[in-house]
């Protein structure tokens, strides 16, 4: 890997570490609001940083994003979905409102993903770090390197992490959770349905014994 690689990608880690605090004291360098109709659903591709959903009661989408210079955050809507993604180009972290009834999908490689009371389908997929769903409807989250955390879901929830650990409390629905590396907790849940897959390493039985 070329040295100049190599820093770019330590640096994206180590922002995606510390997705807090990145956002202290700074203004949105990006903010802008784009109205919506039923029936849409919002898109968002991210390379590395945070992504904090929050719905609210009106038919529109506000994205603010804090980003370096480098970056220019893309808002595009076609075909009924609003996506919004900046490439590769640095840390992006969004602070995003968007009614309750849309769908979201969230895609990234270092992405600490929050999302609080969407009612739609939700899907959130990243390769490093940890995912936080509350109070929403039916779920995907899918992790490598971080833990899942989902509170008070309404619907089906499959959720999977290879290094961390799953926590559902609270809510009803079918559940599908899966760990390689991690722990699995319910708690305070109705379902009719659970499938749990936890994977524990163990030692190879020496020769001897």
């Amino acid at each position: 890997m070329h040295p100049a690689a190599a820093v770019l990608v330590c640096t994206l880690i180590a922002q995606a570490q510390r997705p807090s605090d990145a956002k202290q004291g700074r203004a949105p360098q990006t903010d802008q609001t784009v109205p919506v109709s039923r029936g849409a659903r919002l898109a968002i591709d991210n390379y590395a940083g945070e992504v904090v959903i929050h719905a609210w009661d009106k038919d529109a989408v506000r994205v603010q994003a804090r980003h370096n210079a480098r970056a220019k955050v893309n808002i595009r809507t076609e075909a009924n979905i609003v996506s919004i993604g900046a490439g590769s180009n640095g840390s992006v972290d969004y602070e995003i409102n968007a009614p309750a009834w849309m769908p979201v999908k969230i895609e990234g490689q270092y992405d600490f993903v929050t999302i609080e009371g969407v009612q739609a389908e939700v899907s959130v997929t990243t390769v490093r770090g940890d995912i936080v769903l509350k109070g929403i409807g039916p779920a995907t989250a899918k992790t490598i390197e971080g833990a899942i955390e989902v509170e008070g879901a309404r619907g089906k929830i499959t959720l999977s992490s290879v290094s961390e650990d799953v926590k559902v409390t609270g809510g009803t629905g079918d559940i599908a959770a899966d760990t390689t590396n991690g722990s699995i907790t319910l708690a305070h849940v109705e379902s009719s349905h659970v499938e749990i897959t936890s994977f524990v390493k163990t030692s190879p039985r020496s020769k001897n014994s």
